[in-house]
């Protein structure tokens, strides 16, 4: 044995001696490390290991996209529009001006679906019958393939002699679910649940109700005078669609623009049948 490990040995004994107390009322290292590796052993097997930052950050990013995924997606004011124009009707009691909505571009219409015109007679004078047009553009749907609306239309019918819808009286006096034809199962006992008058840069004014109907469905309309003819847009949605579309919906109606135009001083039967040029009046 050398002197070296000798003298290492004589150090710890000294040490060892000289610190009786405290060397005997610790534990060893090795025996502190042991228990301690114990512990935590134990604990492993009691409980998961605590997630890691990349795991938190993960778990809360799934818990946002499944929110946002349930919840219906707000629609941006700014979204791309196209103007879609309704056919209108020549030869008749008032006289014809474009008309036209704007819908959002992302909106297609439906296969098969195409824009047509009605008519329905409201009664027969000295001019023959008078009819209520009404243009119905074909059914749209989302980019995601759901339908936006049971309807867009479009009616108008003759009002001689009134200038702008103001004439028809205040707002609060005109009963909307009943004075334009809407054609809504059950809108005679919806409820107004909004009214508005709106002024466009054209000056034309515009009277606006939103209207709720008992069996969840809206109908929202927008009703001006022009040229000697009543124009009322019309949308339908049932509770669904308006849950998808609603903004998008009321946004539609606020584009709806139909111009300022007087109404003709041509007799009304000219107007109709044409029937001043064929007895030589030009």
């Amino acid at each position: 044995m050398s002197s070296s490990s000798a003298l290492a040995r004589g150090g710890v004994a000294r040490v060892a001696a000289a610190r009786p107390r405290r060397a005997s009322s610790r534990a060893p290292a090795s025996s502190r490390r042991a228990t301690t590796t114990s512990a935590i052993s134990k604990n492993d097997a009691d409980a998961a290991p605590p997630p890691s930052r990349r795991d938190v950050l993960l778990a809360a990013a799934a818990t946002a996209a499944t929110l946002a995924s349930s919840a219906p997606s707000p629609a941006r004011a700014d979204a791309p529009t196209s103007v879609v124009a309704f056919e209108g009707v020549a030869n008749e009691r008032w006289t014809k001006v474009p008309v036209a909505v704007s819908l959002p571009s992302a909106w297609q219409s439906r296969p098969g679906q195409r824009a047509k015109q009605t008519k329905f007679m409201m009664y027969t004078d000295t001019y023959g019958p008078n009819y209520r047009y009404t243009d119905a553009l074909p059914k749209f749907v989302d980019a995601d393939g759901g339908v936006v609306a049971d309807f867009i239309a479009c009616s108008v019918q003759s009002r001689g002699g009134q200038e702008s819808v103001t004439d028809l009286g205040p707002i609060g006096n005109v009963d909307a679910k009943v004075a334009f034809g809407v054609d809504v199962e059950d809108i005679a006992l919806a409820e107004t649940a909004g009214s508005n008058v709106r002024k466009d840069a054209g000056k034309q004014t515009y009277y606006e109700w939103d209207l709720d109907v008992p069996n969840g469905s809206k109908v929202l309309l927008s009703a001006c005078i022009s040229g000697g003819g009543l124009y009322v847009l019309s949308i339908a949605a049932s509770e669904a669609q308006w849950k998808r579309a609603g903004e998008e919906l009321k946004r539609t109606r606020a584009s709806f623009a139909v111009p300022v135009a007087a109404e003709s001083t041509t007799d009304i039967s000219n107007r109709i049948y044409n029937n001043a040029s064929a007895g030589g009046f030009k």
